[in-house]
């Protein structure tokens, strides 16, 4: 059995210009493994998915992709691999069917069975041309493009992008099956409830760097002293509560320095009408790193 990483990062770097995009970036994804890329727009992202498949090169440190350097060897890196970018480009001459014939023709095989679920699920017109679809019907075709492909990688680019609810629960279920065959897959997304579902594990990029294990442990340690809590109208919170933050809901977060089970035995048992404790939403958790301790995001979803 082949050990080898399928993605090996050490201090890559990447400047445009005197702008550093990335800095420093170190990476491991082990065959089999769901990653899921997290940061904010102008994170560096994209521009680490590009320089996976080639598209940029680096500025400096070492990359390898089935331990191959991607500077030099993109073109059997990209045969191996599975890449949708995060802004949809598809010939607007062709038919959806020739465009998605033409994708998978650089590829050795097809999944048959994935793109017909896919196809029936997304229902396009593929007999008509391209350049007569809306953009949810282009990243439609594109998604089916880049997964109806065998591949040893799939680098995924936010592939729901501009696809609504039901859209996004049914390609999540096509991405589960495609966790349970064990395949190798990487993807940024903003909608964080369903990434936090989907991934084995998580990494978070901030600025260029991925933020340093500890900094996450110690922002898990502040969540679970975390505490919901719905009053019943008129109640008081006792004086020792502090940055109770009121969400849309009416209920209070609540930020506890010591236990927080001490909060709770202080407020009377009728003005407590619900309450929970160290509960770890994604949304939550990307509050602390990103927007330090602002209203946490009760939508599950970033712009």
């Amino acid at each position: 059995m082949n050990d080898e990483p399928v993605l090996l990062l050490d201090a890559v770097g990447k400047r445009f210009g005197d702008v550093d995009v990335l800095r420093a970036v170190n990476l491991e994804v082990a065959r089999g493994e769901f990653l899921g890329l997290i940061g904010p727009n102008g994170a560096g992202k994209s521009t680490l998915l590009r320089i996976l498949t080639g598209l940029h090169q680096r500025t400096n440190g070492v990359c390898r992709v089935f331990g191959l350097d991607p500077t030099q060897r993109s073109l059997e890196i990209r045969q191996r691999c599975s890449y949708l970018p995060g802004e949809t480009s598809v010939y607007q001459e062709m038919t959806g069917a020739q465009f998605l014939q033409f994708a998978q023709s650089f590829h050795a095989a097809s999944d048959s069975a994935r793109e017909r679920r896919l196809a029936e699920l997304f229902a396009l017109p593929l007999h008509k041309r391209v350049r007569s679809y809306s953009a949810g019907m282009k990243q439609k075709l594109a998604v089916l493009a880049a997964l109806s492909v065998e591949a040893d990688l799939y680098l995924l680019d936010e592939p729901d992008r501009a696809l609504d609810a039901t859209m996004r629960m049914e390609l999540r279920a096509v991405l589960v099956s495609m966790r349970e065959q064990h395949k190798t897959i990487v993807l940024s997304s903003h909608h964080l409830e369903e990434l936090s579902a989907l991934a084995s594990r998580l990494v978070f990029l901030r600025k260029g760097s991925f933020i340093a294990a500890s900094e996450v442990a110690d922002a898990r340690q502040r969540l679970s002293r975390r505490v919901r809590l719905r009053l019943a109208d008129g109640a008081q919170l006792p004086p020792s509560a502090r940055a109770a933050q009121r969400l849309g809901d009416g209920s209070l977060v609540i930020d506890c320095d010591g236990d927080p089970r001490a909060l709770l035995r202080a407020i009377p048992d009728v003005a407590l009408l619900a309450a929970e404790v160290g509960a770890e939403r994604l949304e939550d958790l990307y509050g602390l790193l990103y927007l330090q301790g602002s209203t946490p995001h009760t939508e599950g979803t970033l712009a």
